[in-house]
Order: C-alpha cells, then sequence, then structure tokens
C-alpha cells in the first residue's frame, strides 16, 4: 500500500471535525457491554450481519476476543455514518451488495476475504471500498479495551525508548498474515 495514499485517506477521515466524538463514544460505550440490540444507523441489517462476518476473518478470536467480540461493527457503523461523505458512504455500500451473494456462497470464506483483500491492495478500483473497511477494522479493534491491552505490547507505565526489539513468535503484533496493511 502507497503510505502516502494511506495518510491522505486516514487524514481525511480521522480530520473530520466528528472523528474524535465517534471515537470517544465507541471507546465509552462499548467497553463490556451486549451491543447486540444495536440497530445500525448506517449498514441494513443484511450489510450488518456481512460486515460482522467480514470484520471475524480480518481479526479472528484467537487468545483474545475477535473483532465483532469487541463491538467493532458498531465503530465501523459510527465512523460511515457519521464521518463520510456520501460519495465514499456509496461506495461502500455498492462494495458490500457486489460481494453479498459470492461471499455468503463461498465455501471458504477466509480465502474469498484473502482474494478481495488481495484485489482491492492491487488496486483493483471495484475493490478498493474494501482497503476502508479494513482500515478502520482494525482501528476500532486496536483502540479497543481488549485490543489495546491484550492484542498489543501493552505496558501500563511507559519505560525508557527501546528502538529495536527482538521479536519471535509470541511477539504480540508481530504476526504474519496473508492480509496485507
Amino acid at each position: 500500500m502507497n503510505r502516502r495514499d494511506a495518510v491522505k485517506s486516514l487524514g481525511l477521515v480521522s480530520g473530520h471535525v466528528l472523528f474524535p466524538t465517534v471515537l470517544a463514544s465507541f471507546i465509552n460505550s462499548c467497553a463490556h457491554k451486549d451491543m447486540s440490540q444495536y440497530k445500525p444507523v448506517f449498514f441494513s441489517s443484511k450489510e450488518y450481519k456481512l460486515i460482522t462476518e467480514i470484520i471475524d476473518i480480518i481479526i479472528p478470536a484467537t487468545r483474545t476476543a475477535s473483532a465483532s467480540q469487541v463491538n467493532t461493527q458498531v465503530f465501523l457503523d459510527q465512523v460511515f455514518s457519521q464521518c463520510m461523505t456520501e460519495e465514499q458512504q456509496q461506495h461502500i455500500h455498492d462494495g458490500l451488495s457486489q460481494i453479498t451473494n459470492d461471499f455468503n456462497e463461498a465455501k471458504d470464506k477466509k480465502t474469498f476475504i484473502a482474494e478481495l483483500d488481495r484485489k482491492a491492495f492491487d488496486k483493483d478500483k471495484n475493490y478498493a471500498w474494501f482497503k476502508r473497511v479494513k482500515k478502520f477494522t482494525m482501528i476500532g479493534f486496536f483502540t479497543s479495551q481488549e485490543g489495546t491491552t491484550k492484542a498489543s505490547n501493552y505496558v501500563k507505565v511507559p519505560d525508557a525508548y527501546k528502538g529495536e526489539i527482538p521479536s519471535d513468535s509470541n511477539t504480540l503484533n508481530y504476526g504474519k498474515t496473508s492480509l496485507h496493511f
């Protein structure tokens, strides 16, 4: 992924006047709460179910909770409804409707999402919307309590700066994935 494009697109959304409010609201409202009765604002009920399945493939449950278990789908719904332009919103809706049938019929959904990811990062304009979904899935998960304290190298009290830290297969946040960043 081109870093300059990533920084620009994240800057557009995170620079939006409501983004800090949405993020703070998400962090406060979703912590250890049952959001099963949440009524989506941006997504239709079918899209909401689909996006929940997709984000659980992007960040599945391991030693930590999955993306949907920390209510990342609620974060996506709030960000997409409050911080995106109508054109960006339509792009997400079009992308989800484009893959709905194929995703539901896929025998291996993980392979399907990996292929979708590859197409999105190979600059296929038909799948560019997936980058935004993935980016905000990761932001939503890693700003949750679970993502911050259990899936990251969380240090309660900052220590001295260590520029190079050796990593191995047990080091958090340095895992290998078939998905692009």
